[in-house]
């Protein structure tokens, strides 16, 4: 049994969080394995899938075949992205304030602008147990209690369930409920669930994040504009904060791919990968001061 056990800690980041499968491919790859693994929001959903295959070439097909499907036409992703792929004209303009109208009146109707039984069907195409006993390895799924504010940690019981509360993007999706608790998306209050992966005193912790990009942001030109800036100052934060914890970081370059963009997720994965390739002499290190010396020795 070997002295040193490593956790993975997979962070937020909507699409962008894509990028963990490719983390985890290096890992697996390069022999290292995973002792635990905790998830907060898209991190969540990707953890599961490794809990549960240990593979990450199954886990890559079953996100090409979610985002070649109807399921993933109709949850509302692919409209987002149809109204910024190109310089609006004048009747696009005029046709986005009337949307913008209808989007403010459902907002103060609706508890979730998307059509939740469509998400639910993309989890479950996503993921092939349904719960945390049936994974391989020990899981740790984040979210959030929207009636008392705290973080809300799930390793038994319906995995689903956990999945889809951490998956919950505020506003989009209605909350989950859950155990007794209103759940939304754990990224509210947990980013990156470093403290989550830790299997025992001597695990070495990996933290990942994907954080919004900050640097060149587009012109803040209206009150919603100034909402996600702050949301995304925020949240940028608050993810370093919680990735100080972990004893190596790894932190992809996802460029200025869009939150919802999961169209690329080719292109998001191989920004894991190289930035988990970047990392593996750390994780080397961090592996040779915590093995005992006479392991070593003898090896």
């Amino acid at each position: 049994m070997k002295d040193v056990k490593i956790g993975v800690a997979l962070g937020q980041g909507g699409a962008r969080g894509l990028a963990h499968i490719g983390v985890l491919q290096v890992l697996q790859e390069n022999k290292y394995d995973i002792d635990i693994i905790s998830g907060t929001s898209i991190g969540a959903l990707v953890g599961a899938m490794y809990s549960e295959t240990l593979d990450t070439s199954i886990m890559q097909e079953r996100v090409q075949d979610f985002i070649e499907s109807e399921i993933y036409q109709h949850t509302g992703f692919p409209y987002l992205l149809k109204s910024t792929e190109r310089e609006p004209n004048f009747w696009d303009q005029i046709t986005s304030k009337i949307r913008g109208t209808i989007a403010l009146q459902l907002a103060q109707t609706k508890i979730g602008l998307f059509n939740q039984e469509k998400f639910q069907k993309g989890i479950q195409m996503l993921l092939g147990a349904q719960t945390f006993e049936e994974c391989n390895i020990p899981l740790v799924t984040i979210a959030t209690d929207l009636e008392s504010g705290h973080e809300i940690p799930f390793c038994s019981g319906n995995l689903f369930r956990a999945v889809l509360a951490s998956t919950a993007i505020p506003g989009f999706f209605a909350p989950i409920q859950h155990r007794g608790f209103k759940l939304s998306d754990g990224a509210i209050c947990c980013p990156v669930p470093t403290k989550y992966a830790v299997y025992d005193p001597n695990t070495i912790v990996v933290g990942v994040n994907v954080p919004p990009n900050l640097e060149n942001p587009k012109p803040v030109e209206n009150a919603l504009d100034v909402m996600i800036r702050a949301e995304n100052i925020n949240m940028y934060y608050l993810s370093e904060n919680l990735m100080s914890r972990a004893d190596v970081q790894i932190t992809p370059e996802t460029g200025y791919v869009g939150w919802n963009e999961f169209h690329r997720y080719g292109e998001l994965i191989q920004y894991g990968r190289e930035a988990a390739e970047a990392a593996l002499p750390e994780l080397e290190m961090q592996i040779s001061k915590r093995t005992s010396w006479w392991k070593r020795m003898f090896a």
